[in-house]
């Protein structure tokens, strides 16, 4: 079952993309919820320093615009500790949408691509149906 990591500093989107996430079939457990970049990044190195594959995320959805680290200073965290490789798909998540982060998402091949809030249940139950999305595990 496909793992998912939300990283945002808006309560409100944790629990509207849970909701949405399990509606379309994601189980609560594969789930995971960070308010600061520096957290999240510190779950995945903990994750890969036990070697533990199962909880590794599958997709990764990241707020563009934080208070401490943008959702473009988690891809540079993310790329600075772990080969580009095993970096699951990442998804940039705003409410707004200007053409410069567009273009910066559209140059940086890790980056899934670029979304604006809200997530819908659609769109997580094409991430679930689409299996040719979902990245091999780092210790696969």
């Amino acid at each position: 079952m496909s793992k998912l990591l939300f990283i945002d500093d808006d309560y409100a989107s944790h629990v509207y993309h849970r909701e949405m996430a399990e509606s379309a079939g994601f189980h609560k457990e594969n789930l995971v919820f960070f308010f600061e970049v520096n957290e999240a990044v510190e779950h995945m190195k903990a994750i890969f320093a036990d070697s533990d594959s199962k909880k590794w995320p599958d997709f990764i959805f990241v707020d563009l615009n934080m208070p401490e680290k943008s959702g473009f200073d988690f891809l540079d965290d993310l790329k600075a500790e772990f080969a580009h490789d095993i970096i699951p798909p990442i998804y940039i998540v705003s409410t707004t949408k200007n053409e410069g982060d567009v273009n910066k998402v559209e140059q940086e091949p890790l980056i899934k691509g670029f979304r604006t809030k809200f997530l819908e249940q659609d769109f997580f139950e094409s991430l679930l149906n689409d299996q040719d999305k979902i990245v091999s595990n780092p210790s696969s």
